[in-house]
């Protein structure tokens, strides 16, 4: 794993179990730490903190409306965190990557399929196929290559595959269905 900070590690420990428990965690941090508070506050504040404008029916009402609007933002929090946790991994994952390809060893990742061709050629193909022998037309060739190339440029916003793929040229292949050796299309970066 990438080195993480004590903060990191310890929220990637935690979250790793709490995200197990997604609906416990929308409803404690959504609907009972945010919207019962809120909705018993605005039920005081709706009643001027006086008892005898205090009606059960209006209580019931702001802690229902508040308790749902909370669930809205726990799955708002959720995902959020959920994201930066995912974040954590991918980092890992294309860690794990690089040190693949220092080896010379092919590497899948997501659509790609990357190796090393020499100590100078990063060569880059699709690994899922958008066309066969029949639509191979040039404007679907440009956008399978648009396509691949959108997803290497995703992969080099890590950091560190950025900084490993600049030592390199970088060779972009579109292949079709088929069993061709031949790529439909090829540039080079």
């Amino acid at each position: 794993m990438k080195d993480l900070g004590k903060k990191q590690e310890r929220f990637y420990i935690k979250w790793k179990e709490c995200r197990k428990k997604k609906f416990l965690f929308i409803f404690l941090r959504g609907t009972v730490y945010l919207g019962l508070p809120i909705g018993v506050l605005l039920f005081f504040v709706d009643s001027h903190f006086k008892t005898e404008n205090m009606h059960l029916s209006g209580f019931l009402t702001s802690i229902t409306l508040c308790g749902i609007g909370g669930l809205f933002f726990g799955l708002n929090q959720f995902e959020r965190t959920e994201k930066k946790y995912l974040n954590l991994i991918e980092d890992e994952e294309i860690l794990k990557g690089i040190k693949i390809l220092e080896t010379g060893k092919t590497w899948d990742y997501e659509n790609l399929v990357i190796n090393k061709q020499d100590n100078e050629t990063l060569l880059v193909k699709n690994k899922l196929f958008w066309l066969d022998d029949s639509n191979a037309l040039s404007e679907n060739l440009d956008e399978c290559l648009n396509l691949v190339m959108k997803d290497f440029e995703r992969l080099k916003t890590n950091t560190d595959f950025d900084l490993f793929s600049s030592n390199y040229k970088v060779r972009v292949q579109v292949y079709n269905n088929s069993e061709k050796e031949t790529p439909l299309i090829e540039i080079t970066m």
